[in-house]
């Protein structure tokens, strides 16, 4: 189904929404659509952006409400989903992107979401349809995979590598919500990494007070060994992958354990935690990579640093390098990762070029 429409965006006013809609208008893609239940607020983010630029238009739309999904994605050629939690929306945007005949980028929407659109012959109208799925369009998931593999890309024999990310920062409730639930072997593995070409289990021990270029303090760096670590380690040949998640702040790892232990799906401790994190150390973000070439001897041959103010501009700034790609036809039909089908070495360059962080490569 060919059809001049809108570039919709879901959630467009919330914190990567708003980055994602800010990117796109500067870049004079039109018509944009911002959708969201809150069509004030919708309004509010168009009035503040530059005069002169692409039409933009405000929609109410109620992502729980299966006709309400199909009006919208009726108007759009390309729908950017950047409403959460993620473990409730699933695929219920992605599908009714489908039924209107637009593609469809995530800017969360990970392994689950990826199951369901591809199980029963799923992928396979995407295909038929001409129409790409790209997911995981994040900051993480998303460029915690992009990065790593345009570092190793400049390698000869990359053999190892060695992430961390995480930082300080506040919590959605959407965000929130995808902190809570990102458990289950699903989404990784605990105490886990990737080694011979297989996972181990229980092979790593937390590390506490490491010094990073990426973070302005020491952190405390907790052993995840992700889904997306996995399908990088085979991605790139890495026969070696340690991952940790960082923490910069004590009380949102605190509350998140009990909440594990506990079973608890509440994200106001966790927004409260998080909160508290960010009064006492301020907000900051990063990512650093630790890539051996040719042998595991010695120090990394090379590292990635990557540092923020917060991880949600960052998430905009990929959805938006995402969909751009989708409207250019750089992305095949089908279902995607984000960090399967975007180039890493061209989005590490934009990155670098892009008010969201500082990226250097040593």
């Amino acid at each position: 189904m060919q059809h001049l429409a809108a570039i919709g965006v879901l959630g467009g006013y919330g914190a990567v929404g708003s980055a994602v809609v800010r990117r796109l208008h500067r870049a004079g893609v039109h018509p944009l659509l911002v959708a969201g239940r809150d069509r004030g607020r919708a309004e509010a983010l168009i009035a503040g952006l530059p005069e002169g630029g692409p039409d933009v238009g405000a929609l109410t739309v109620d992502l729980t409400d299966p006709d309400s999904l199909d009006r919208f994605t009726a108007d759009c050629r390309l729908v950017i989903n950047c409403a959460g939690p993620s473990y409730r929306v699933l695929d219920a945007v992605a599908q009714a992107a489908l039924r209107g005949g637009a593609d469809y980028v995530d800017a969360a929407g990970d392994d689950p979401v990826h199951n369901l659109l591809s199980a029963d012959g799923g992928a396979e109208r995407w295909v038929t349809a001409g129409r790409a799925a790209v997911l995981s369009a994040g900051a993480l998931p998303g460029l915690s995979s992009l990065l790593p593999r345009a570092l190793a890309a400049r390698a000869t024999v990359p053999v190892a590598l060695d992430a961390y990310v995480g930082g300080v920062a506040p919590l959605t409730p959407a965000a929130a919500g995808d902190v809570l639930l990102g458990r289950g072997p699903e989404h990784g593995t605990p105490a886990a990494a990737w080694h011979g070409g297989r996972m181990r289990e229980r092979a790593l021990a937390p590390r506490r007070g490491v010094r990073l270029d990426a973070f302005p303090t020491p952190v405390d760096a907790f052993p995840f060994l992700s889904t997306e670590a996995v399908r990088l380690a085979r991605a790139t040949d890495i026969g070696q992958v340690r991952w940790y998640t960082v923490f910069g702040g004590g009380r949102l790892a605190e509350e998140l354990a009990m909440a594990w232990a506990l079973e608890s799906t509440k994200t106001a401790d966790l927004i409260a935690a998080a909160d508290e994190d960010v009064r006492r150390h301020g907000a900051w973000y990063g990512q650093e990579f630790h890539l051996w070439d040719g042998a595991t001897d010695g120090p990394p041959t090379a590292r990635l640093v990557l540092r923020a103010p917060d991880s949600y501009e960052l998430s905009g700034f990929l959805a938006a390098a995402a969909a751009l790609q989708a409207l250019d036809g750089s992305v095949a039909p089908g279902v995607h990762f984000a960090a399967d089908v975007l180039d890493p070495t061209r989005v590490t360059e934009e990155l670098a070029a892009d008010d969201a962080a500082e990226l250097k490569t040593l």
